[in-house]
């Protein structure tokens, strides 16, 4: 019997090994790895968006993962939206495309894409936004340990057990330093969601998103996405 017992043991052990994290190509690799079967890939939610003296919005936003999101500001009847694929970025507003420029969205390429496009195109991406992957460092965020990968004014967190992107900081206008936060992760559905996120300047808040209502969502699919022309997102209910 102990020896059966022990080759019952020996088939719960993994034969593989651990990925050793020396750099933030690893780290990215470590990433992928622990959710790519699983991670989500169609996702809803809505948001508060809160700023110092200005009026509360509400924005209903989608993504597709990896590589797409989109922001509809309500009431979402106006044609008020903003439209991420990829390396480009489009505004509408009243349903006419008015801006669209070349412009990665960092929080969607570390909180989500990570997760559901081959880690060689994350490292690109990052690569492409000046973070540099060769410097890697142990800290500690909230009280849990972490990896922080790139240089003092520019690079990004992630918990280091359950490898979810924590923050990101970078340069912005005028010598400021933006530092923005994924708070409070919930699970969801083989993935994990941060239904807070925070936005300093220099130190000082000037942005918090809250969520809520965030789903799975099979409404979800490329046409969403298109641009132009613009089109009511389908997922939202008729307000």
């Amino acid at each position: 019997m102990p020896a059966v017992s022990a080759l019952f043991a020996l088939a719960f052990v993994s034969t593989e090994a651990p990925i050793q994290i020396k750099s933030g190509e690893d780290l990215i690799r470590a990433m992928h790895a622990k959710y790519s079967a699983t991670w989500y890939r169609k996702l809803t939610f809505v948001q508060r968006v809160i700023r110092p003296g200005r009026p509360e919005e509400e924005w209903w936003e989608a993504a597709l993962i990896p590589g797409r999101l989109r922001i509809d500001v309500a009431p979402v009847d106006s044609g008020q939206s903003f439209v991420y694929r990829g390396d480009s970025s489009y505004i509408f507003s009243n349903g006419k495309l008015t801006q669209s420029a070349a412009d990665r969205n960092i929080l969607l390429i570390l909180g989500f894409d990570v997760y559901g496009q081959p880690p060689a195109k994350t490292i690109e991406l990052l690569k492409a936004e000046d973070y540099d992957l060769t410097r890697v460092r142990e800290a500690t965020w909230e009280g849990r340990p972490a990896y922080v990968v790139g240089t003092d004014n520019r690079q990004f967190w992630v918990d280091k057990d359950r490898l979810l992107f924590l923050r990101v900081l970078e340069p912005g206008p005028q010598g400021a330093s933006i530092d923005i936060r994924f708070n409070k992760y919930v699970k969801l559905e083989g993935g994990w969601i941060a239904p807070e996120v925070v936005f300093l300047r220099n130190g000082t808040e000037f942005m918090r998103e809250v969520y809520r209502d965030w789903k799975v969502n099979p409404a979800v699919n490329e046409d969403l996405f298109a641009v132009p022309p613009w089109k009511r997102a389908v997922w939202i209910p008729k307000q």
